[in-house]
C-alpha cells in the first residue's frame, strides 16, 4: 500500500487558501502526514528593461519575499494552530515549475492543491497553475474546486 508521509500544499493566499488548508490538514491528521505549505514567489527579473531597472526589481522582489514570509506566518498561526507536523517554503522562480520542484525536493508524496475555477477570458489571461501542476507532475496531485465542493 502507498503511503502517503509528506503533503505538499501550495497557498496563494486568497479565498482558496484556507479552504484548501481545512482539506490538506485533515487529510495530514488522517494519515499522520507531515505538510509543506509552499509558496513560490515570481520571478520579476523577466521585467527587466521594461523601463524599471534592476535596482528597483530588486527592492520589489525583496518587499515582496518579506511580505509573503509575513503572510505565511499568519497563514500557519490562522489554519494550522492546532497541527504542529508543517512547515514552510518560500521560493522565487515560475510558479508551476517551483511548486513541482519544492514538492520533488522535500519528498512528498502527494500534492494538493486548490483551483480557482476560472472560465473563459479570466483563464485565457492568467492561465491556471493547478492545471499546469497537474500536467507536469511526477508526483500525484489532488486537485479541490472549493466553488463546486460547497455546492454540493
Amino acid at each position: 500500500m502507498i503511503e502517503i508521509k509528506k503533503i505538499a500544499v501550495p497557498v496563494d493566499f486568497t479565498d482558496v487558501a484556507p479552504f484548501v488548508a481545512r482539506y490538506a490538514k485533515d487529510f495530514a491528521k488522517s494519515l499522520n502526514a507531515e505538510v509543506v505549505l509552499i509558496y513560490i514567489l515570481e520571478d520579476l527579473s523577466a521585467y527587466e528593461g521594461l523601463y524599471v531597472d534592476a535596482k528597483t526589481l530588486t527592492g520589489l522582489e525583496a518587499k515582496l519575499r518579506e511580505g509573503a514570509r509575513a503572510s505565511m506566518e499568519e497563514f500557519v498561526k490562522e489554519h494550522f494552530a492546532d497541527y504542529d507536523r508543517v512547515r514552510t517554503v518560500i521560493e522565487k522562480g515560475d510558479v508551476v515549475e517551483g511548486i513541482i520542484e519544492v514538492a520533488k525536493k522535500e519528498g512528498a508524496d502527494l500534492i494538493i492543491i486548490g483551483t480557482h475555477g476560472r472560465k473563459g477570458l479570466d483563464r485565457i489571461l492568467f492561465g491556471s497553475v493547478a492545471e499546469g501542476v497537474i500536467k507536469n507532475s511526477p508526483i500525484p496531485v489532488l486537485s479541490l474546486n472549493p466553488y463546486r465542493m460547497q455546492k454540493s
